[in-house]
C-alpha cells in the first residue's frame, strides 16, 4: 500500500497535469478567439475602404495602415530613440543585451506575461542562400533580470529553432521590426545588420510567402512565416514549409 507521502505526490501530480491541460485548453480557445476578432476586424476595414473610395474620400493621414498585399502594420513600431546599441555586423547574430530594457521601454513594448497573451511566430533568415540561426535567449538577459516580451527559448523538440514567443499581459501587435531591435540586430527595409541592398544584393522580406514593403512595421500573427532573406532574388525560400510542434 502507498505511503500517505507518495499518496500526496501522486495527487499533487495530478492536480499539476490537470491545471496544465486547462491552460493548454484555455490557450487555444483564446488563440481561436483572436483569429475570429482579426478576421472580423478585416472585413470591417474593407468595407471602410470600400465606403471611402465609393465616395471619393483619400489623400493624406497619419497613423497605422497596411500595404496593397493587404498585410497588416504598425506605424513607426520601433522609434529613432529605440535604435541604439544595435549590432551593425555581418552574420551571425548572438543575442544582443547592450542597452535592452531602454530599448524595450522606448518601443513602448507591454509587460511580459505568459498566460495572458501567448502566441509564436516562426523565422528564418536566408544569406546568400545560406540559413542563418536565429538564436536562443533573444530578449532574455540573464544577468539583469530583464526580459522582453518578445523572445526565444533554447532550442528542444517542442521549441525548434526560430520560433518567436510573444508573450503580454495584453493583446498586442508585435511586429518584426520590434523583434529584430530585442535582438539589437539593425534592420530597415534595405539592410539588417552590416549587409545592405545594392545592385542585385537585395533585402527580401516576406510574411506567409507574401511580399512585405514595410518589414520593419509588419504585424507578426500566430504561426506567422516569417523570411529574411539578402542576396539575389530566387536564391530563398518564401515560404519554407513548417512543422509546429503540438502545444505551440
Amino acid at each position: 500500500m502507498a505511503s500517505r507521502k507518495e499518496q500526496k505526490e501522486k495527487l499533487r501530480a495530478e492536480r499539476i497535469a490537470r491545471e496544465e491541460a486547462e491552460r493548454r485548453d484555455t490557450s487555444r480557445r483564446r488563440r481561436m478567439q483572436i483569429g475570429a476578432g482579426v478576421g472580423g476586424a478585416a472585413i470591417i476595414a474593407v468595407v471602410v475602404v470600400v465606403i471611402v473610395l465609393a465616395s471619393g474620400g483619400g489623400g493624406g493621414g497619419g497613423g497605422g495602415g497596411s500595404s496593397s498585399s493587404g498585410l497588416s502594420f504598425h506605424q513607426d513600431s520601433v522609434p529613432a530613440d529605440a535604435q541604439v546599441g544595435l549590432l551593425d555586423t555581418a552574420p551571425p547574430w548572438k543575442p544582443n543585451y547592450k542597452d535592452l530594457p531602454q530599448r524595450i521601454q522606448a518601443m513602448g513594448l507591454p509587460g511580459f506575461n505568459e498566460t495572458t497573451f501567448h502566441i509564436h511566430a516562426w523565422l528564418h533568415i536566408y544569406v546568400d542562400g545560406k540559413k542563418e540561426p536565429v538564436p536562443a535567449n533573444i530578449g532574455i538577459d540573464e544577468a539583469t533580470q530583464t526580459i522582453s516580451p518578445l523572445h526565444t527559448h533554447p532550442v528542444a523538440p517542442d521549441n525548434p529553432e526560430g520560433i518567436i514567443h510573444m508573450e503580454a499581459d495584453q493583446q498586442y501587435d508585435f511586429t518584426l521590426g520590434q523583434f529584430m531591435n530585442v535582438w539589437g540586430v539593425k534592420f530597415s527595409d534595405n539592410q539588417i545588420g552590416s549587409l545592405k541592398s545594392k545592385g542585385d544584393q537585395q533585402l527580401q522580406v516576406y510574411l506567409n510567402g507574401q511580399k512585405v514593403d514595410d518589414p520593419v512595421n509588419v504585424v507578426m500573427p500566430e504561426h506567422a512565416n516569417v523570411v529574411i532573406g539578402f542576396g539575389k532574388p530566387g536564391s530563398f525560400p518564401t515560404k519554407p514549409k513548417l512543422d509546429w510542434p503540438q502545444g505551440l
